[in-house]
């Protein structure tokens, strides 16, 4: 997750791009900033709502009302920011501007840092969406600090304070990304407090900007970005099998037994990967038998692509009791029967969806639990 904080750098640098039009060029066409924010708000809705939500809640779907904490949270900073600039003076307007900008910034930053914790494919997603408005967004902040300082240098000041809370913003997220009672929920709850910023900086900034343009460009280039978004999601997914297993995640090893053909070879996660994790908690179900809950980071249980290539961090789990092959299981639940009297070792392992097992460093990928059977 570190190497965010390298791609924050590039997404930063859209901010001196923008400010530094104020050292060469004083007008920028507006056809061409009207385009930049409909591009990016296409791509921060598309994220949002087709990436970060859904993997979120395939994690955990308890925490949903992240959503709108984030929402609200960025709405809170807004109101904050607006209040005060109704009572300042002139100058000190162009610097609460630039607060405003830079708890903005700090914001998008944590999400960066939220996406590229859940994947690569979903922190590059972030990253390009952010870098395309942050230099329409440099380029105003800098000629406002020009318009009233009349100092190129402060304007450039002005710049590198955006440029600065967004790094900011990414390091707080890799801060508590690394704190261990944070570990087993951050990314579920990291990617969808990101997503409610995304969605309300994309629906109160940036959307209303793309209504109000002259440009009937701007409104097809919000729709483009948002199909060809999705269209990379469909051709990625494109030989997957139809069936996703309705109203079934697990097969019993009483119908179901593994063949010799399934590749046992294990799969080792690259360095540089974020590397899957799973958490297994077990509990007495109140007629009988257990409830299982498998918890999982970095990892996503992907049905519809069984015996399929498919991404790194997508397959299912394999159950297994006392060291014998229970189930395969399909998704975070599942209910174990009524074990024989005595302690017992659950164990469930990640696999991939040719049912290798994930490894990391050696070390598969796997937890378990001991539990004692009551006569």
């Amino acid at each position: 997750m570190t190497n965010a904080l390298g791609w924050t750098l590039l997404a930063a640098l859209g901010y001196v791009v923008g400010g530094c039009v104020v050292w060469f060029k004083k007008d920028w066409s507006a056809r061409s900033l009207s385009l930049l924010v409909s591009v990016s708000t296409g791509l921060l809705l598309s994220v949002a709502v087709g990436g970060m939500i859904p993997h979120a809640l395939s994690e955990n779907p308890a925490q949903a009302p992240w959503i709108l904490v984030g929402m609200l949270t960025a709405f809170g900073f807004q109101r904050w920011h607006t209040h005060r600039k109704k009572t300042d003076e002139k100058k000190v307007v162009i610097w609460s501007a630039c607060s405003g900008m830079g708890i903005h910034s700090f914001f998008e930053g944590m999400a960066m840092g939220a996406g590229f914790h859940a994947g690569p494919q979903f922190g590059f997603s972030v990253l390009l969406a952010i870098l395309l408005h942050k230099i329409p967004e440099g380029l105003a902040i800098s000629t406002l600090a020009m318009s009233g300082f009349q100092e190129r240098k402060k304007a450039t000041a002005s710049v590198l304070i955006l440029a600065l809370a967004t790094i900011l913003g990414t390091g707080t997220a890799v801060w508590i990304a690394k704190l261990s009672w944070m570990h087993a929920e951050w990314s579920a709850i990291a990617l969808l407090f990101s997503a409610g910023v995304l969605l309300y900086i994309a629906g109160t900034e940036l959307w209303p900007v793309v209504n109000r343009a002259k440009y009937p460009g701007s409104a097809f280039c919000l729709l483009l970005t948002v199909f060809f978004y999705y269209l990379l999601g469909w051709t990625g997914s494109l030989l997957s099998p139809g069936d996703h297993h309705s109203g079934q995640t697990a097969q019993n090893h009483s119908s179901h037994t593994d063949g010799h053909h399934h590749a046992s070879v294990p799969v080792e996660i690259p360095e540089g990967t974020p590397v899957p994790a799973v958490r297994l908690h077990v509990s007495k179900d109140s007629e009988s038998g257990w409830n299982l809950h498998v918890q999982t980071e970095h990892f996503r249980f992907a049905p519809e692509a069984v015996n399929q290539p498919g991404r790194m961090g997508d397959g299912h789990a394999h159950l297994f009791v006392d060291g014998k092959k229970w189930a395969r299981l399909y998704g975070p639940w599942y209910h174990l029967g009524k074990l024989p009297p005595g302690t017992h070792q659950i164990r469930v392992q990640l696999n991939s969806n040719q049912h290798a097992p994930l490894v990391y460093k050696g070390k598969t990928i796997e937890d378990s639990v001991m539990i004692e059977e009551e006569k």
